[in-house]
């Protein structure tokens, strides 16, 4: 993996902050500065492809699937 896309992938990861504001940046070019001051060398979009396409870990994935809490069951069971 590219050495920039793998430091942005780690900042993601470990600034609840820097993820907050990069998530909640709508427009591309609010996406680019954020990367931009966090010293990251790539685009928007390239940042946004490797977001989305990451491996989920354990905790995203047990949220994912919240345990079957959300199951409807029609008829319910007796």
């Amino acid at each position: 993996m590219n050495e920039n896309l793998q430091a942005f992938l780690d900042k993601m990861n470990s600034d609840a902050e820097f993820r907050a504001h990069f998530e909640g940046a709508e427009m591309p070019e609010a996406r680019a500065q954020l990367l931009s001051d966090a010293g990251l060398e790539l685009s928007a979009e390239e940042a946004a492809a490797a977001w989305a396409g990451r491996e989920l870990s354990d905790e995203e994935l047990d949220q994912a699937a919240g345990g079957g809490a959300g199951i409807i069951r029609y008829p319910p069971s007796p």
